[in-house]
């Protein structure tokens, strides 16, 4: 017997969503997570949710979104200025979302176990069986019934030898128009012809997403790191000097609750907190080489934030802006204000069963086997630098186009093989594509349906690819669950 019927890796929303609700139809769960807390990037900094369109989120991220406006709600009234700043629990402090999904975790009676990184993965005949995990004490290893990779590296299908990839398509693979090497034009929302459609191995870049605030009770100053190196700021010297700018043509700075403020990346900024090229040997590094990696982002970020509230280049009024915050004393205590988890936005890419393109969010939109719905942009930060000519070097890789809702296809959480494996985060995709289904709520929801067709193949006797999509649509809609655009 298994000793589990639900093996989860990865603490990520996408984890917590397959957790809870396979725990919840009866199934025995196990979630291992790598890092020292759960929640991934909800309770890590990213706390201004990329939603898309909110008639589209259902499932457990609505359940999530309302337990946050009940507590800013119940602990400082309706009227509060918390529960205004929270947006109907699309914002909130990263430390109430864990909380929250803690709570959540505990009441379905889901084991959590942290500091438990992959380290290999034992398949019969075509089916994966059990897991090996790190762990302070030593390596364990785990039997059970169906796995979840929620991981936001995929280390899990990596380990299973599920097919997959890291990088970027070609223009003429998918004839996708996001595709390869491009240059974007934001006011005509396309790919220019500089561009060459050519596929390679970038992904596009990471940061950490900071909570600050200007609270003087609560606020952590942000000091002049060791390793400062004015010199990484040249390229935004000289942004700041090219026409009146304001903070908020630096930072994109999202309003939070409690004088906080989520601090993302500006992507039409010429330098921001994106450390871009940073992260080309993460997706393969051991975890010591992430940690290296991930230090890197943090000396960079941290000298960021010092040069914009110190150095003589910069504009009066950005520089005053800018020293009103600092990182909070009562987020990520153990991290001096700073979190642990790193925005890996992209990683390793399933190859699975359904390869979702840009077409299926821009012109394809319905899916028989639909198991969510997703609406954010087709979205992707910078990959490298790269000089056309005499230019100055130019974040190349970014692009943002619209779309409307459309409907994800279960095929895109299954391998080819192994069986009994779902992958909810780095599920089948090309990176075009990837670039909208990436969002924490899509992903949450996404690990509901991991959860429901696991309970599904428990009660059936069955693996995962051979459940009734009806009957686990049909649950899903029992649940919230969004399945049509």
């Amino acid at each position: 017997m298994a000793d589990y019927d639900l093996v989860v890796y990865g603490g990520s929303p996408a984890g917590v969503g397959a957790a809870v609700t396979a725990a919840r139809a009866g199934l025995r769960v196990l979630v291992a997570e790598p890092l020292g807390q759960i929640g991934g990037m909800v309770t890590g900094g990213l706390s201004r949710t990329d939603l898309g369109r909110p008639e589209t989120v259902g499932g457990l991220f609505r359940e999530f979104m309302g337990q946050v406006v009940s507590h800013y709600r119940d602990s400082f009234g309706e009227a509060s200025q918390q529960v205004q700043d929270g947006r109907g629990g699309e914002r909130f402090e990263p430390k109430v979302a864990l909380s929250i999904l803690e709570q959540m975790l505990t009441e379905a009676g889901v084991e959590v176990r942290l500091r438990r990184a992959i380290c290999a993965a034992r398949c019969d005949r075509g089916e994966l069986r059990s897991v090996t995990f790190s762990s302070p004490k030593g390596e364990e290893q785990v039997e059970g019934g169906c796995f979840v990779d929620a991981s936001y590296e995929g280390d899990l299908l990596a380990a299973a030898g599920a097919e997959y990839r890291v990088g970027r398509e070609a223009r003429a693979d998918y004839g996708e128009e996001f595709a390869g090497h491009l240059f974007w034009d934001p006011k005509g929302g396309r790919a220019t012809d500089e561009g060459t459609g050519e596929g390679d191995d970038r992904i596009q870049a990471y940061c950490f997403r900071l909570c600050v605030t200007d609270d003087p009770t609560n606020l952590l100053p942000i000091a002049r790191p060791e390793s400062y190196d004015r010199g990484r700021f040249r390229l935004l010297e000289a942004y700041l000097k090219a026409e009146p700018r304001q903070l908020e043509d630096v930072l994109l700075l999202g309003v939070l609750p409690n004088r906080k403020w989520d601090v993302n990346n500006w992507g039409f900024c010429w330098q921001s907190m994106d450390f871009v090229e940073e992260n080309v040997r993460f997706v393969d590094g051991s975890w010591e080489e992430r940690r290296a990696i991930a230090e890197r982002h943090r000396d960079y970020q941290h000298g960021l934030l010092h040069f914009l509230q110190n150095d003589g280049a910069v504009p009066d009024d950005v520089r005053r802006e800018a020293a009103r915050f600092g990182l909070c004393a009562d987020e990520f205590a153990s991290g001096d204000g700073w979190p642990e988890q790193l925005y890996v936005r992209e990683a390793r890419r399933l190859v699975g069963r359904h390869v979702f393109t840009e077409h299926d969010a821009r012109t394809t939109a319905r899916k028989p086997d639909s198991v969510a719905v997703g609406s954010y942009p087709l979205d992707s930060h910078a990959t490298q630098w790269y000089r056309i000519g005499q230019r100055s070097p130019a974040p190349e890789g970014f692009f943002m186009c619209w779309t409307k809702p459309y409907e994800i296809p279960y095929g895109c959480l299954l391998p080819k093989s192994p069986r009994r494996l779902l992958v909810p985060v780095c599920l089948s995709a090309t990176h075009a594509g990837y670039g909208t289904l990436r969002m924490e709520p899509v992903m949450m929801n996404l690990g509901m349906a991991c959860g429901l067709a696991a309970a599904l193949a428990k009660e059936q006797g069955i693996t995962p690819d051979a459940i009734d999509i009806g009957e686990l649509q049909a649950r899903l809609e029992e649940q919230g669950q969004v399945l049509r655009a």
